[in-house]
């Protein structure tokens, strides 16, 4: 091809990956696109029906054990695809299968979009995600892990994960494309090795499937571990992706200030006041 004439080898493969990633996906865009989230009215009857869903993944979507993936703040479209992917057959799990089958029938799935929405809309907290054990992740690995998912490795032929899952790992939700920040490792990593091995096959296109083969156990590792520290509201270039948070730590930063104001002494100041009312006598 012309367009590659004049790239390296590497690069021109790593070009060729994206083209057919993004090429799958566009052809399977109305397969996994699963309309406009429901609000918070149905989230509210999902909030019903997830109490066997609860019992591995938390009352809110924040799982206590780490082979079970955190569901809250997850992506609805997402979340819905993967319900009826484990109730289809599409996605098969020793779990999720049975499970997927105990949720009432509905017209129209109303029951599994209204359990997406309740799940989506719950916020993940870092604090809970930090207080489950996981994966250990040393400073090399979290470097390499970084690179991979921000810039890909053109001479493996491994595309950057950012670029279908964003910077911040938060996913794509008209395109039912998973957050991936603050997601246990230990399930990030079974994801991998299932899609590497062929064990799960409901990624559009294959698209998973063919980045999981050209990647090590290494470099799948590094990967996990730099996701699961990855906070999505910490500042990515651009500021704090979550102003509540960033407004909440400028006036803590500001009552600091007018604390300490408060509390330094007052004799480096006096002098000056002595001086500038001291006149010279005449």
């Amino acid at each position: 091809m012309k367009i590659f004439k004049h790239v390296p080898q590497p690069a021109a493969a790593l070009a060729m990956i994206f083209i057919v990633a993004c090429g799958a996906t566009n052809a399977h865009a109305k397969v996994d696109y699963h309309g406009i989230p429901l609000g918070a009215a149905a989230a509210k009857q999902g909030g019903a029906l997830i109490a066997v869903c609860a019992a591995c993944h938390g009352i809110t979507g924040t799982s206590a054990a780490t082979e079970y993936p955190n569901l809250a703040a997850q992506r609805y479209n997402y979340l819905l695809k993967q319900l009826e992917d484990f109730r289809d057959g599409a996605r098969k799990s020793t779990i999720m299968s049975g499970m997927a089958m105990t949720i009432p029938a509905s017209a129209d799935n109303q029951n599994l979009k209204e359990i997406a929405a309740y799940f989506s809309r719950q916020p993940l907290l870092t604090a809970g995600v930090a207080a489950v054990p996981g994966a250990r992740a040393n400073a090399a690995q979290l470097k390499e892990g970084q690179k991979i998912y921000t810039q890909g490795l053109a001479s493996d032929n491994i595309p950057a994960c950012a670029a279908c899952h964003g910077l911040g790992a938060d996913g794509n939700g008209p395109m039912a494309i998973p957050a991936l920040a603050l997601q246990h490792a230990v399930y990030l990593l079974t994801q991998l090795d299932q899609f590497a091995s062929g064990a799960r096959s409901n990624s559009p296109g294959q698209v998973m499937t063919s980045i999981a083969r050209t990647m090590t156990k290494q470099q799948m590792t590094a990967v996990a571990v730099y996701l699961q520290q990855l906070n999505p509201d910490s500042t990515l270039g651009i500021g704090p992706k979550n102003y509540h948070e960033y407004v909440r730590a400028v006036d803590l930063r500001q009552q600091a200030k007018k604390s300490s104001a408060v509390a330094a002494p007052q004799s480096a100041a006096q002098p000056k006041t002595e001086t500038s009312k001291s006149k010279p006598k005449r």
